[in-house]
């Protein structure tokens, strides 16, 4: 039996979820503020609903949303899950936040071979979108089209509508996009793009996570490190 706890406190809805041999087996919501308090005992509780008494040690692996993200979300995340994977032998492994919302938005009905365009904070004014290529199955990795790319936030939808343009590098091609959360989904809200709501990423992190363990990907746990998009706002004075 293969199980694989997911861990997304990137976004303000942080969640975590449990898979075992690839099927869920459970999702648990972080509240605001519980992203640190919540994630032991919300851990706890999902393995117990599963039957998996033996603890956060009979893992299969633990996968955890890299970002971009909150700076304080991704660094709670990453080092409760570094802990695990060091106390517990667990296997880690690092999901963009990027595919983990390709991933979700496929699942929650995005058709294969449609566009599927990830939106997440950049740097301040800014914003970072990635296309993706949403998969045939649901239990498959979404493919990349184009790498994260940042860009001012006034030309998001401009950009956007430019990709199904005519003359546009992806005219004709049905498309979605997927903001991060609320402020970016507002910047959607004057033109008439389609997209998915902000969606919990803990069960497409877990899902990712376990499609990159099966091929053999995993994270080294002393250098692996968070995506946060952006610089941080406070920096060491220069020498």
């Amino acid at each position: 039996m293969r199980s694989i706890l997911g861990i997304d406190t990137a976004s303000p809805r942080g969640s975590l979820a449990l898979l075992v041999d690839g099927a869920p087996r459970g999702t648990a919501a972080l509240s605001r503020g519980e992203h640190s308090s919540g994630l032991a005992t919300a851990a706890a509780r999902l393995m117990a609903d599963a039957g998996l008494g033996a603890g956060l040690a009979s893992l299969g692996g633990l996968a955890v949303s890299r970002g971009p993200g909150s700076f304080t979300g991704l660094r709670i995340g990453l080092a409760w899950a570094k802990g695990i994977a060091v106390g517990a032998g667990v296997p880690l492994v690092l999901v963009s936040a990027h595919e983990a919302a390709a991933h979700a938005a496929a699942v929650a009905g995005a058709r294969a071979g449609d566009l599927l365009v990830t939106v997440t904070p950049g740097e301040r004014k800014q914003v970072e979108f990635a296309l993706w290529e949403a998969p045939a199955a649901a239990r498959s990795r979404p493919r990349p089209l184009q790498p994260p790319e940042s860009i001012p936030e006034d030309d998001l939808t401009d950009r956007l509508l430019a990709l199904s343009s005519s003359g546009g590098a992806w005219a004709g091609r049905t498309f979605r996009a997927i903001p991060a959360n609320d402020a970016i989904a507002a910047l959607l809200d004057e033109e008439d793009i389609p997209r998915t709501p902000v969606l919990d990423l803990a069960e497409s992190v877990a899902a990712v996570g376990d499609l990159l363990l099966q091929s053999g990907e995993s994270s080294d746990v002393v250098l692996a490190a968070p995506s946060y998009g952006r610089a941080p706002n406070a920096r060491k004075p220069p020498a």
